[in-house]
């Protein structure tokens, strides 16, 4: 039941574990929507990478923020769900979720960890969201079968993503704090560093950092997104000026937004002063 309406979206990696399995961390999202620990989970990885993305900004931030899919999804999928079971409970998390959703999708077969602490996965590598659908129906119910596997698979410590990495934040010998990723550093409020300021330069990104997830060997051969909503809206180049004529609603629907206008106009205008 459930298969057929996430092909409609495209999504097409997806399994049902139970949720007494799961890390809980966020046991109130349970409790407010009256789900108990004899729940089931659905794990499911939206692929977002893009044939065409953004030449300044992370793979994530070229396209339309995900949020507004799962939203989406939620409504649609809830409607369906509660239309063939009037007295299910149910409800679609993304991001804000009270099971860690990587360790999840690991327990449903859709991925290992990576080094880097991505979940990674041998059709679209790391570049996946992920959201779970848990509900009072059986998998059965559902028309799937639960995944009965309880390991946790690791990668195989190839070590790219540890060369790989511009801030040495994955360095096995003298690792520095996360605060210090690049990813981190593009997201900060107020004035950067001047080794901060030449590390973003150096690595071309206003915004996010993909160089430890290009570096993966599973990138390599990665397929590209099949979700539409991923395929629109996708930037290929992002000005200052772009930022600043940007309609609320549009600046809204990008996924560097929630820091507001100000760490991603710095950003850009610092490439601007750099190359012009």
């Amino acid at each position: 039941m459930i298969k057929d309406f996430l092909s409609k979206y495209g999504i097409d990696c997806f399994g049902a574990i139970p949720l007494s399995r799961c890390k809980i961390t966020k046991q109130y999202l349970l409790d407010r929507a009256s789900l108990d620990m004899s729940s089931s989970v659905v794990m499911m990885l939206l692929p977002y990478r893009s044939e065409h993305m953004c030449d300044n900004l992370s793979a994530y931030a070229s396209v339309r923020d995900y949020h507004a899919f799962t939203d989406m999804l939620r409504t649609e999928l809830k409607t369906h769900i509660l239309s063939l079971y009037p007295d299910a409970k149910c409800e679609l998390f993304a991001d804000h979720s009270p099971i860690d959703e990587v360790n999840g999708a690991c327990l449903a077969n859709l991925g290992f960890i990576g080094d880097n602490g991505l979940l990674i996965n041998e059709k679209y590598s790391s570049f996946v969201f992920l959201c779970e659908l848990i509900t009072s129906l059986s998998p059965s119910e559902l028309g799937l079968e639960a995944v009965e596997s309880t390991e946790i698979k690791r990668c195989l410590g190839c070590g790219a993503c540890h060369r790989a990495c511009p801030s040495h934040c994955m360095d096995e010998h003298d690792p520095r704090p996360k605060s210090e990723c690049l990813s981190a550093i593009t997201q900060k409020k107020g004035e950067l560093s001047e080794d901060e300021i030449k590390l973003m330069l150096e690595n071309g990104s206003a915004w996010g950092c993909d160089v430890c997830q290009n570096a993966c060997p599973y990138t390599k051969n990665a397929s590209y997104t099949p979700i539409k909503f991923f395929k629109g809206g996708v930037l290929s180049h992002l000005s200052s000026a772009d930022v600043e004529n940007m309609s609320e609603d549009e600046f809204l629907s990008r996924p560097f937004s929630w820091r507001g206008r100000g760490p991603i106009l710095r950003n850009l205008r610092l490439f601007e002063e750099n190359t012009n």
